[in-house]
């Protein structure tokens, strides 16, 4: 990898990065602060679950920057700005969630945040065990995956995200956090269908691959 190219892969990472460190310290503070507030859990299960659904909003927020740090070379990128935008909005329009107002806390609300959040962290570490270092933020062709949950899905990555981005979203649940959800998802597919067309131009077997599989939900879309 040439040192513009190196520099270019830092510089697309460094936003996403900061961004995300920035988060995971904003959460851990917050979390800290709670604790403090109320240092014996006793039989209170509802802050018992008010205190899981923060933790497990960090540890996802910590598995996707860990999982896009090392990374194969890409061998097909675009070179136009619209895709590369595009996917960073999708990873980091999200996040403004964490910056709303949030609900009262509810234990049901609580621990279904928690059970969806920790089921998206585990199905991204899954989908990147399948990825290996092709995991990437930017639409670029590094590597064809079509084994593992790659299987049956195109973008099993992307669906770990939007679950763990739904159990985000039960920790606020106000008008606020609604349009940035669907905002985010909205990148999100525009993401998929820039990277769904890299991918057909750098490997001839996109094609018959994208014909037997789905691109999140398998029977439905």
């Amino acid at each position: 990898m040439t040192s513009a190219e190196k520099f270019y892969d830092a510089v697309m990472r460094l936003p996403i990065v900061a961004y995300q460190l920035f988060l995971i310290s904003r959460e851990l503070s917050a979390i800290r602060g709670l604790v403090a507030f109320h240092p014996y859990f006793g039989g209170d299960w509802s802050f018992l679950m008010t205190v899981s659904a923060r933790v497990a909003g960090v540890i996802f927020i910590s598995v996707i920057l860990l999982l896009s740090i090392s990374r194969f070379r890409p061998v097909g990128k675009y070179s136009s700005w619209n895709p590369k935008i595009t996917a960073l909005l999708g990873t980091l329009f999200t996040y403004l969630i964490l910056l709303t107002p949030r609900s009262a806390s509810d234990a049901l609300w609580d621990s279904l945040s928690t059970v969806l959040i920790l089921i998206g962290s585990t199905m991204a570490i899954l989908a990147v065990l399948d990825l290996g270092r092709s995991m990437s933020i930017m639409p670029e062709a590094r590597k064809l995956v079509t084994g593992g949950l790659y299987g049956r899905i195109r973008h099993p990555l992307y669906l770990a995200e939007e679950i763990a981005v739904l159990g985000f979203y039960l920790q606020f649940r106000t008008w606020q956090a609604a349009p940035i959800l669907i905002v985010h998802l909205y990148f999100q597919i525009r993401r998929m269908d820039w990277e769904e067309g890299i991918l057909a131009k750098a490997f001839p077997g996109y094609a018959e691959y994208k014909q037997r599989t789905y691109r999140l939900l398998p029977g439905l879309y």
